[in-house]
């Protein structure tokens, strides 16, 4: 009897119910944050040699010519940026990148009527500091950019007798204009596709000759086109993301 008693008592217990799994928050992707990573691509670059330096005259005259190249290659480096995401998704940046490789063309100048003086030229690193402005939808960020573009560049002559060359190495400074697609694969990891035109001004080029050892000089003009793939590394800034 008494169990039979504590039975029926159990029976009247209210029962408990199951408890509920807590649902994880859920916040959008964020894009804020100091990145550094690395890219890989090709490009093609147009070089015009604008004025040589010739002997006719004391002191020597500037021939004025318009002996255009073109030249190709693939190129390696690695940048570091900042980005901060706006409540309305806007995303703004800096960043600064460099590269190198070898970006290279040969040429022939005209000497008279007959002769022709061979020249190489080639870009041997170049670099940029760039602002971004994009809309973030999620983990897609497309976005514009453009600043400031550097590019060191050689230049050598096969120009007299005895087979002597000049050669000249400068630094251009100029500017930079593209766009991009960068798409977040996990919470620090993005991967990203990039066009950057770069126009580097006209640099003179002081000790190459192409007719005379006595009269060196030549200016070139140089613009560069590239399309890099990139991959980035973001440091969590405070902000918690899916992964």
């Amino acid at each position: 009897m008494i169990a039979l008693a504590q039975v029926a008592v159990a029976a009247d217990m209210p029962v408990k119910a199951p408890v509920r799994p807590v649902a994880p928050v859920v916040i959008p992707y964020n894009w804020t944050g100091l990145y550094i990573g690395g890219h890989f691509g090709c490009g093609w670059a147009d070089q015009t040699i604008k004025r040589i330096t010739v002997e006719d005259d004391e002191p020597p005259e500037s021939a004025f010519v318009n002996i255009g190249t073109n030249s190709n290659g693939c190129f390696g480096g690695g940048q570091v940026g900042f980005n901060y995401q706006f409540a309305n998704n806007v995303v703004l940046g800096v960043e600064a990148d460099a590269s190198w490789g070898k970006l290279k063309s040969s040429g022939a100048a005209p000497e008279g009527d007959e002769e022709l003086i061979p020249f190489n030229q080639e870009l041997k690193s170049f670099g940029t500091v760039r602002g971004r402005l994009g809309y973030a939808f999620g983990q897609w960020l497309p976005y514009v950019t453009g600043g400031w573009a550097w590019g060191r560049n050689e230049l050598t002559v096969y120009a007299f007798d005895d087979n002597l060359f000049t050669s000249d190495r400068q630094t251009h400074s100029g500017w930079t204009a593209g766009a991009g697609l960068e798409y977040l694969i996990t919470r620090n990891w993005s991967v990203k596709v990039e066009y950057l035109y770069l126009d580097l001004g006209t640099k003179t080029y002081s000790n190459v000759a192409f007719f005379d050892a006595a009269f060196p000089g030549a200016d070139l003009d140089l613009k560069l086109h590239t399309v890099r793939l990139g991959m980035n590394y973001k440091f969590d800034w405070g902000i918690p993301m899916r992964p």
